[in-house]
């Protein structure tokens, strides 16, 4: 019997598709159907305010040159300067470190340290601690001041690793999503968040738009928010709403 040369392309695609999540990235408007909401820019977002986070416009701007000033020093410094996170990313994380003093923090991926020494920046005013996942061992060296910062190496079984870990940090503020895009770790892993996350935490991803995975926080989040950067989308999920006073904006 011959096989149709089509349709088994068509279906070793679905086959890589569901094992790995869509490389070819999803659009804006996927996002804005799968977000509470999508905003142009982190300084939009901040305007608009939809999560009532009342950001300091003055700590985006000082993230802002924090994240250039450690740019300069770090990019391409382990890795591709296309593993960097972007301003807008970095801005937000330093502004909302400095409002919300979260006391514990993770991140997954490292490469050259820019996200994790401008959110070290942040938690050395706050005290506050971070833990960084990445599976290169180039990374464990990219902060070098006084902060509190721990580097986890993982390897083997990631996942069972990583959750053992994970348990043993015990509750988690803020959760910073930057290591594998594809589907199937991006879903796991938003999946830990919600489960490790305090009852106000909040789960930041970048590079949503690289797979369908974002469409998860719809049912695991009470709001979510696509948020365009220099080049990609990075997206916000809070596990719940906060009420505002009616007197205030």
């Amino acid at each position: 019997m011959s096989v149709n040369p089509k349709k088994f392309s068509i279906l070793w695609q679905r086959i890589k598709y569901l094992k790995s999540g869509n490389f070819h990235g999803v659009s804006g408007n996927w996002l804005s159907k799968n977000s509470t909401g999508i905003y142009s820019s982190i300084d939009v977002f901040a305007d608009f305010d939809p999560a009532n986070f009342e950001l300091d416009s003055r700590d985006l701007v000082r993230g802002k040159q924090t994240f250039k000033k450690i740019s300069k020093l770090k990019s391409g410094l382990n890795f591709s300067s296309n593993f960097d996170c972007e301003e807008g990313l970095a801005c937000f994380l330093y502004a909302y470190i400095l409002k919300r003093r979260p006391v514990v923090v993770i991140e997954t991926g490292v490469a050259n340290g820019i996200t994790t020494n401008v959110i070290m920046k942040a938690l050395e005013n706050t005290r506050g601690t971070l833990h960084s996942f990445d599976v290169e061992s180039q990374s464990k060296n990219v902060y070098q001041g006084l902060g509190s910062w721990t580097f986890h190496l993982l390897s083997g079984n990631l996942q069972k690793e990583f959750r053992k870990v994970v348990a043993q940090i015990g509750h988690v503020d803020l959760w910073i999503h930057d290591s594998d895009h594809g589907y199937s770790w991006q879903s796991y892993e938003y999946r830990l968040a919600q489960e490790s996350l305090s009852t106000t935490g909040l789960l930041v991803s970048d590079d949503i738009d690289s797979s369908t995975a974002w469409g998860l926080c719809k049912e695991l989040f009470i709001e979510s928010y696509a948020i365009f950067d220099k080049r990609k989308f990075f997206g916000i999920a809070k596990l719940a709403k906060e009420n505002r006073n009616p007197s205030e904006k």
